[in-house]
């Protein structure tokens, strides 16, 4: 269990007038548990829909197949579970993880107060059901509640983070030291992710963008056949997730010699980058950063990235606090984020560089070490 988080959203829960929560969302139970849902292989025909949580008083219980109890339960979490795979009769999950829930909702029939509920992951055939059986309170959604709170780590996130981080610059030193000419973008990605999977001895889900050649001024995008040549950049985004946490960095490297251009443009990304670490700090708006870093490629008369400046990370890979032009939030000691300004040329290529933070009470400090 992560007793700190559960703590919080306990708190959470009351400070609002809040009676009890249910929550569905993979991340928000990762967050509470630490139990980190598979996803290597998609969503699973022997289960009734993500694993769910019921909340009150503190006391939690989730509702979630016989086959991923064992790991749920390893957590310290209480469990309800049902009948996932079986030979014996047609696979109807839903209906049974429904009648879990049900039996695990029956003791709280009189609550009369306010339920927060996730309804985004909530499968729809669910929905009408928990109205049933919690004739008397109110049902309210409550997606993007945390998203503020999940925001700043605890220590134990913290270790996590830097666990799945330490895999990133693993990535990248095999993607530089590995990198030639006449090998394809899935050979150098496979080859990568088969070396991350024997370091730690089990499978790794993970995103990525390796691109090279001209693909590099498209932003992005998985690995394909492309051949690099002699002189291409190659942009390699490495974001694995470890024990339910997620890990983010980038860069680029070339093939050879890249042209005087290419070069140029690491350099103002790289100037850029450090620049935006050196401004890190509580305090700071999330838009100030952005438009900071977003200036600086302008004003080196190239037309700003799309993307965002950066974001936060944590049991997903994208989350608050997203450094992009409309957010207002402050950093906050605690917080764990990526700065990724690129520097992008239309028929010469594009660059990327990004590093990991986490926001001390008075700076910054650089989580990756592969630039």
């Amino acid at each position: 269990m992560q007793q700190a988080n559960l703590d919080r959203f306990r708190d959470y829960l009351r400070a609002r007038g809040l009676s009890a929560a249910l929550v569905s969302n993979p991340a928000t139970l990762t967050w509470l548990t630490g139990y980190a849902a598979p996803i290597q292989t998609g969503p699973s025909p022997f289960e009734g829909g993500p694993a769910l949580a019921w909340i009150r008083d503190g006391e939690m219980t989730v509702i979630v197949s016989d086959a991923e109890a064992p790991a749920v339960s390893a957590t310290g979490a209480k469990t309800r579970d049902y009948v996932g795979y079986t030979i014996e009769q047609p696979l109807a999950c839903t209906e049974r993880q429904l009648a879990a829930l049900m039996d695990v909702l029956k003791p709280h029939a009189g609550i009369s107060g306010t339920v927060a509920i996730e309804l985004n992951w909530l499968p729809a055939a669910m929905l009408g059901a928990v109205q049933e059986a919690l004739p008397n309170a109110r049902l309210q959604p409550h997606d993007s509640g945390l998203n503020n709170m999940r925001a700043i780590k605890t220590a134990d996130e913290l270790e996590k983070i830097r666990a799945a981080l330490r895999l990133c610059d693993l990535a990248q030193t095999f993607a530089r030291e590995h990198l030639q000419a006449g090998l394809r973008e899935i050979e150098l990605w496979g080859r990568m992710k088969a070396h991350l999977e024997a370091d730690i001895n089990q499978r790794l889900p993970l995103l990525a963008d390796l691109v090279g050649g001209l693909r590099t001024a498209e932003i992005g995008g998985p690995p394909g056949a492309y051949v690099l040549q002699e002189g291409d950049p190659v942009i390699v985004d490495i974001v694995p997730r470890l024990n339910g946490y997620w890990g983010d960095n980038a860069a680029t490297y070339f093939v050879g010699e890249p042209s005087a251009q290419l070069r140029a443009m690491c350099d103002l990304s790289r100037d850029t980058l450090y620049r935006g670490i050196d401004a890190v700090k509580p305090g700071v708006k999330a838009k100030e950063l952005d438009s900071m870093l977003r200036g600086a490629i302008r004003d080196a008369g190239y037309a700003p990235y799309p993307h965002h400046s950066g974001h936060g990370i944590g049991v997903t890979f994208h989350e608050e606090p997203r450094i992009v032009p409309y957010n207002d939030m402050a950093l906050e000691a605690g917080m764990v984020i990526l700065l990724e300004p690129g520097v992008y040329a239309p028929g010469v290529g594009g660059v990327r560089l990004e590093h990991a933070l986490l926001v001390t009470p008075d700076g910054c400090e650089v989580l990756t070490r592969h630039l």
